[in-house]
C-alpha cells in the first residue's frame, strides 16, 4: 500500500456510519474534480451546500455521495447513487483522508506556521533553508505547493482531502519535511483535521478577517487551536508578540521562545533571542544568541519584521538537530518569496525611483513594510494601496491612518473590490487619511501614476496583493499583477529618459 489503500465505501466509513461495500476510485469534496467511480462529499459551505451540485458528479459518475446534515432533500430532483448523511461530516474527514491515503503524515515532519503576518515568508524560509542544507522540503501556502516550482492553488490551507492528497504525493517522492501555511479559516474548516504534526509555528497577530470570526478574541482564539489542540513535538512562538506571550503561558511555557535582547537568568526553556541587529541597502547584520550557539550572520530580507520570521526558521531548523553555524550560513544565502517586499529591480535604479511590491493587507503589515523601507532607505517614501471588499470593513481606516503616517506620498486606489464598488471602499479608507493624498480608482493608472511622478531617488511601496496575478472584480477574474505593471512602466519611463 503506497499512497492509497484499496478499501471499499464501508472499510472507508467503519464507525462512522453504515455504508454499503461498494468498490470506489477516490474521494472528493470538490464537485469540479470528481471522476468516474468517485465518492463526492457534500459539505455545507458559507453560501451553499455541495449538494447543489448533485447534478453535475452524478454526470461524470460519482459512484456515492456523503453530505453534511441537516439539508432539505426535497429540494433535490432524484439520486441514483446511494446518498448517505452525516451530522458534523467535516469532523469525520480528517480520518477519512487519512484512512484513503494511508495516513501520509504519520511517517513525515508536518510544519504548520499560523499567525496574521509572516505566514509565506517563514514557510517559504524553511524550504529554502531545508534545501540549501540538503533536505527536500515542500511548500503548501499563499504561493502554491510543490517543492521547487509551485503550482497554483485557490486557498491558503487547501482543503482536508487536497491536502492529504498532497502529502501522499509527496510520501511518494521521498520527501520528509512538508511547510504548510496554516490560516484561521482552515483551523475553523477543519481543513488541518487528520495531520499529525512534528511543528508548529506562531509568528504574530494583529487585527485580519474580523468579517469571519466577528472580533478579535474568537480570530485569536482560532489561531491558538493549533498549539492547544495539536499534539506537535515543537512549537516555536514568537514572543515578542503581546498574544505570542499570552499563548505561550496556555501552553504551560512548553516551547521554544523567540525574544530580543538577552533572555533572563536562570532561563530554563530552549529559546532564540535577537541581540541585535543593522540594516543595509541589502538586508540586515543580525546577532544571534541561543540554546544551541551565540553568532552574527547576514539575513538578505530587508525589513525588520523578517529578522523575528528569520529567528522562527532557525529555532525550528535547530530543534531538528541540525548544526546551528550550518543553518546561519544557509540563512545568508536565501531568496525572498515572490510578492514579499519584492525588489523590481531592472538593474538600472539610479535612473528610477526603487518599487517594491508586497501583499501586505492588514494594517499593522503595512505599518512594518513602510518602516522597513524607512529603516533601508533614507528616502521619500510613496505608498500605492487599496482595501479588499467584502472583507473586514473596519481595517479599511486604519490601514488609511498607517499609510498616512507613515508614508511621504500616498496613492489610494482598487485592490479587489469583489461585490463592493472600488470607490465606498476609498471612502472608507479616506476616512483615515483624508488630507493630502492622491486618488486614483484603477490600479494600474495609480502604479503608473507613482512610477511616473516619483523622483528617481525616491522609493515606492506597492501594496495589498504581491504575488496575486488578478483581481476580483464583481464575478470576474481580472489578470492583473502588480510586478509586471511595475516592470512595464519602469520601462516606460527609462525609455522617455533615453528619448529625452
Amino acid at each position: 500500500m503506497s499512497s492509497k489503500v484499496k478499501i471499499n465505501l464501508s472499510e472507508l466509513l467503519f464507525d462512522i456510519t453504515i455504508a454499503p461495500p461498494i468498490s470506489i476510485t477516490g474521494i472528493s469534496d470538490d464537485s469540479r474534480s470528481i471522476k468516474k467511480g468517485n465518492v463526492f462529499f457534500a459539505c455545507k459551505g458559507e453560501s451553499s451546500h455541495g449538494l447543489d451540485f448533485l447534478e453535475s458528479v452524478l454526470m461524470v459518475g460519482a459512484i456515492a455521495v456523503i453530505y453534511e446534515k441537516p439539508y432539505d432533500l426535497s429540494k433535490l430532483k432524484s439520486c441514483t447513487v446511494p446518498l448517505i448523511g452525516i451530522e458534523g461530516l467535516r469532523e469525520y474527514m480528517g480520518e477519512i483522508a487519512n484512512r484513503w491515503y494511508n495516513f501520509p503524515s504519520k511517517n513525515m515532519e508536518i510544519i504548520g506556521i499560523t499567525g496574521t503576518n509572516g505566514k509565506t515568508t517563514v514557510a517559504w524560509l524553511i524550504q529554502n533553508c531545508l534545501s540549501l542544507l540538503g533536505n527536500k522540503c515542500a511548500y503548501i501556502g499563499t504561493l502554491g505547493s510543490g517543492v521547487g516550482l509551485l503550482n497554483k492553488g485557490d486557498l491558503t490551507t487547501p482543503s482536508c482531502f487536497d491536502l492529504h492528497q498532497k502529502l501522499s504525493a509527496y510520501r511518494e517522492m521521498g520527501i520528509k519535511y512538508v511547510a504548510i501555511e496554516v490560516s484561521s479559516h482552515s483551523i475553523a474548516q477543519n481543513r488541518i483535521a487528520g495531520l499529525s504534526f512534528g511543528a508548529t509555528i506562531f509568528t504574530n497577530l494583529s487585527r485580519d478577517h474580523l468579517d469571519y470570526h466577528g472580533d478579535y478574541e474568537s480570530y485569536g482564539s482560532t489561531k491558538a487551536k493549533l498549539f492547544i489542540n495539536v499534539d506537535s513535538k515543537i512549537k516555536i512562538i514568537n514572543c515578542n508578540d503581546s498574544f505570542g506571550r499570552k499563548l505561550l503561558k496556555q501552553i504551560n511555557n512548553k516551547a521554544v521562545t523567540i525574544i530580543k535582547g538577552q533572555p533572563p537568568k536562570n532561563f530554563n526553556e530552549e529559546y532564540l533571542s535577537i541581540l541585535s541587529s543593522k540594516a543595509n541597502k541589502f538586508g540586515h547584520t543580525v546577532s544571534l544568541k541561543s540554546t544551541w550557539g551565540e553568532k552574527s550572520f547576514h539575513f538578505p530580507l530587508i525589513g525588520e519584521f523578517n529578522i523575528e520570521n528569520a529567528a522562527q526558521v532557525i529555532a525550528l531548523i535547530s530543534s531538528y538537530k541540525f548544526n546551528f553555524n550550518n543553518i546561519l550560513h544557509a540563512m545568508e544565502n536565501v531568496s525572498p518569496p515572490q510578492g514579499r517586499m519584492e525588489l523590481i529591480d531592472l538593474s538600472m535604479n539610479d535612473l528610477v525611483p526603487s518599487v517594491f511590491v508586497d501583499f501586505a493587507h492588514t494594517p499593522e503589515a503595512l505599518k512594518e513594510a513602510l518602516l522597513a523601507l524607512r529603516l533601508h532607505y533614507k528616502r521619500k517614501i510613496w505608498c500605492v494601496f487599496g482595501c479588499g471588499g467584502d472583507r473586514d470593513k473596519g481595517k479599511r481606516k486604519l490601514m488609511g491612518r498607517m499609510a498616512k503616517t507613515y508614508a511621504d506620498r500616498v496613492v489610494i486606489t482598487s485592490d479587489n473590490p469583489r461585490s463592493e464598488t472600488p470607490e465606498s471602499i476609498i471612502s472608507d479608507i479616506l476616512l483615515g487619511s483624508k488630507n493630502d493624498v492622491h486618488t486614483i480608482v484603477n490600479r494600474a493608472s495609480a502604479i503608473n501614476y507613482a512610477i511616473r511622478s516619483a523622483n528617481n531617488a525616491d522609493v515606492i511601496l506597492i501594496a495589498g496583493k504581491g504575488h496575486e496575478d488578478y483581481q476580483l472584480i464583481k464575478d470576474k477574474r481580472i489578470e492583473f499583477s502588480d510586478e509586471l505593471v511595475s516592470r512595464k512602466a519602469i520601462k516606460i519611463r527609462l525609455r522617455e529618459l533615453k528619448n529625452d
